[in-house]
């Protein structure tokens, strides 16, 4: 009896610790990775690691330009660092305010831009397909879509972008030239931020403000 109570219990602490054929590795309690990080492209990942380069850079070329006040007067939208943990938005109509930052002359065809750049806002949504967020904002010059994914305290968008005149916006990685990713955050009750960073055309950093109602 005393023999079988040993092996009972050595056969329970192996279930317990997901010990075996993986090596001691805990399979039980692993946790998958955020669905982002399965579909995003190796570029794009990179552009997202250099988030907050985006941001100094971006904020050091517009105070260069003499634009520091402007930037100033966008409140919390401009502040790197003024994203806190909160609530993500639920589906639903919403005003977006983009604001371009930094003057990217990357040395192709496409001409630089000021050092910011101020649109005005249009309206915007959030809606769900197929279980996930997807983001719309459709106005405008370049406009861009795609999905946002839970991510801790934010969200992280993969999306694409289409200039004016073009029909639709083309899904995530049909044309790295035009993917966008980026991340969401809250910046006050009803209030988000899609951070943009090296998006590939004119800037270094785009912001679109994103307010409910």
């Amino acid at each position: 009896m005393r023999l079988v109570r040993i092996v009972l219990l050595v056969s329970c602490t192996l279930l317990v610790s997901g010990c075996g054929d993986n090596g001691g590795i805990n399979t039980v309690s692993a946790k998958p990775p955020p669905a982002w990080q399965t579909i995003i492209r190796v570029p794009d990942r990179k552009r997202l690691a250099g988030l907050w380069t985006a941001w100094t850079r971006a904020l050091n070329e517009a105070d260069k330009a003499g634009m520091g006040t402007s930037v100033a007067a966008l409140g919390d939208m401009a502040v790197a660092d003024a994203a806190h943990p909160g609530p993500m938005p639920m589906p639903g109509q919403f005003q977006c305010r983009r604001v371009k930052l930094g003057n990217r002359d990357d040395g192709t065809i496409r001409p630089a831009a000021p050092a910011m750049t101020a649109m005005p806002a249009s309206p915007c949504s959030i809606s769900r397909k197929s279980g996930v967020l997807a983001f719309d904002h459709t106005s405008g010059g370049q406009r861009i879509a795609g999905n946002l994914y839970p991510d801790g305290d934010r969200m992280v968008f993969l999306g694409s972008m289409a200039l004016a005149g073009e029909t639709g916006v083309r899904a995530y990685g049909a044309d790295g030239d035009r993917d966008q990713v980026g991340v969401l955050r809250n910046i006050g009750e009803n209030r988000w931020r899609l951070e943009l960073p090296w998006p590939m055309w004119q800037s270094n950093l785009d912001v679109i403000e994103i307010v409910a109602g």
